[in-house]
């Protein structure tokens, strides 16, 4: 595992977070990803912390009830209430160890900082060396002014696992606090054999030197950073942004600035950069303290477990470096970031409503809100939350676009076209990027029988990004069922089956296409390899039933007809399909092979 913690390249903010939103896709159906896993006590089984309310009745039962409403609110992803029922236990147990140890991962995974520390202590009273306990007790030594104290609390550590790579970061700002730079500055020395690494040893390299006022050991380090990579985090940017900056070269600071809003050109925390170049104000330092500089490093080490799903280890160490530097609020940005992809909808709530209103991140992070009022199945709340963020920025087409795909995913198509044409008027000329916001108002067009609106979208979106896979296969798709352009069909799905060739929606379209020209054979193969990519979809094994018929393998259609029927067809469809498992085939339809239908 620590091999691949030691060749994570520095990505410090997920790029899910920073993305503008039009990275999105839909497969002919509307078929969604699958979010990623998670681990440990975030595994998710509702997602959505629903635990608090149904076991409240046991708050003030039997230490056992309070135990078993710990865990059954552990397993339905309320902490909050978990760490509260598991706590009570314990101060009723307070010599039980394994309550101790499990109290104190609740507590500080709720970033209850203050009790973790004390439940930390109390493990060490009772002979419990443990790591994440140590970390707990460092930090609070660091909060305290107290480096050598945080220094032995980190000593007591294991020197393997994720701790050969965390404590030569945190002991450097543990040396700095003692004036040491030397000493600081080898810490850093020892992890320089991981290339891995090389981005964020660099970065700490620059901060500790401009700490120490060394501007050509901190100069130096930026040459590093900006000559070790073409596409730079936003982590990097800012902190070498920072120091160019408040060090005069504010040119160079904006050409930095102005490289990266091309890359992403709807970016609020750039354009703030900018902004402040602007009006010729000086930012303060981000590390004024070595306690800062340890956030940093924390914040740093949290990133990278998070990348590698140790999801609740990354939001415990993101947990105290919020502890540490209140003010470090792209803290809050991962946490919220974390609990998302946990699936703590209420949680990532509540760590994003504590965002300042100043910061650079509260404008995304309130649109995250809305998507998690969204997830919580409140709907209405999400959409006043996107209709003020929309009269707060009147320029920014964000929230329509996040409304319409609202109303898209709920089917009220109507809206959902009206919420987009409102984005495409804030838009201003759509690019490359965009495609995504035509295709999506294409769906809602052609659900609302507007074809022609419908089809000059999926043109647009593919004029934007040529050959893109979903807008073929709707597109292709939607001329086949209206029997026409066959040939463009062909074309676009050929095209989009190469490019996607697990996706069985498009694998179907293609067979459907062979299906209309009268290739049969060819239309069972592409609609058998369909069936196998998607065996629940009542359309796929319906479709697969009448090549079936056609090539006169009429027990087999039945059974596909009868497969298709017990998958809970669209209310249209079921009279068809009941149909043909009695009669076949509508006469009209059969054709020889070679003949169109």
């Amino acid at each position: 595992m620590i091999a691949r913690l030691r060749s994570t390249l520095l990505a410090v903010l997920p790029i899910a977070f920073l993305a503008s939103g039009f990275g999105e896709s839909d497969g002919q159906a509307g078929a969604a990803e699958a979010p990623p896993d998670s681990s440990n006590l975030l595994a998710s089984t509702s997602g959505q912390g629903t635990a608090g309310n149904g076991l409240s009745l046991l708050r003030g039962g039997s230490k056992y009830g309070q135990y078993l409403a710990a865990l059954i609110a552990e397993g339905e992803q309320d902490l909050s209430s978990a760490a509260d029922f598991m706590q009570n236990v314990l101060s009723q147990e307070p010599d039980n160890e394994s309550l101790l140890v499990h109290s104190f991962i609740l507590q500080a995974t709720e970033g209850r900082f203050d009790k973790a520390v004390a439940l930390a202590q109390r493990m060490e009273g009772h002979g419990i060396i443990q790591p994440i306990g140590q970390l707990a007790q460092a930090t609070q030594a660091m909060i305290d002014g107290d480096a050598e104290r945080a220094e032995t609390h980190l000593a007591k550590q294991p020197a393997q696992g994720i701790n050969s790579v965390s404590n030569p970061f945190l002991l450097a700002w543990v040396k700095a606090a003692q004036e040491d730079e030397q000493a600081a500055l080898e810490q850093l020395d020892t992890l320089e054999q991981d290339g891995g690494l090389l981005p964020l040893v660099e970065l700490h390299r620059l901060l500790l030197n401009d700490w120490f006022g060394d501007t050509e050991a901190a100069e130096a380090a930026i040459e590093t950073l900006l000559q070790g990579s073409n596409e730079l985090s936003l982590r990097i940017i800012r902190v070498v942004g920072n120091y160019l900056e408040r060090h005069g070269d504010r040119e160079k600071a904006r050409e930095l600035y102005e490289e990266q809003r091309a890359l992403d050109p709807e970016s609020l925390v750039i354009a703030d950069m900018l902004q402040r170049l602007d009006q010729d104000e000086t930012p303060p330092a981000l590390v004024e303290a070595p306690r800062q500089g340890y956030a940093q490093a924390l914040f740093d080490i949290a990133s990278i477990l998070g990348q590698e799903n140790l999801v609740q280890y990354a939001i415990i160490h993101a947990q105290f470096a919020l502890a540490s530097e209140p003010k470090l609020t792209l803290t809050r940005v991962l946490i919220g970031e974390m609990l998302q992809q946990a699936g703590r909808s209420r949680a990532a709530i509540d760590v994003y409503r504590a965002m300042p209103e100043d910061s650079p991140f509260a404008w995304s992070t309130r649109l995250r809100i809305a998507e998690e009022l969204y997830n919580l199945d409140r709907m209405d709340e999400a959409l006043a939350e996107l209709e003020t963020l929309a009269e707060m920025r009147p320029e920014r087409f964000e929230p329509h676009y996040r409304m319409g795909n609202f109303y898209r995913m709920e089917e009220r198509f109507e809206d959902s076209a009206e919420a987009y044409n409102r984005t495409i008027e804030r838009l201003g000329e759509p690019q490359p990027r965009h495609w995504s916001l035509y295709y999506f108002r294409g769906i809602a067009f052609e659900r609302t029988d507007r074809w022609d609106q419908a089809e000059a979208d999926f043109l647009k979106a593919l004029e934007l990004q040529p050959e893109q896979p979903y807008v073929m296969n709707y597109l292709a798709y939607s001329w086949v069922e209206q029997k026409r352009n066959y040939d463009r069909a062909e074309e676009m799905l050929l095209q989009a089956v190469e490019m996607q060739p697990e996706d069985g929606h498009i694998v179907d379209s293609l067979g459907w296409v062979y299906y209309r020209l009268g290739r049969f054979e060819e239309a069972v193969e592409q609609l058998e390899k369909a069936v196998e990519l998607r065996p629940q979809d009542p359309i796929i094994n319906d479709h697969l039933g009448d090549a079936y018929w056609q090539t006169g393998r009429k027990r087999e259609a039945r059974i596909q007809w009868s497969r298709a029927l017990s998958l809970e067809p669209e209310e249209d469809e079921i009279s068809e399909i009941e149909y043909k498992l009695e009669e076949g085939l509508p006469e009209d339809e059969v054709r020889e092979e070679g003949q169109p239908i």
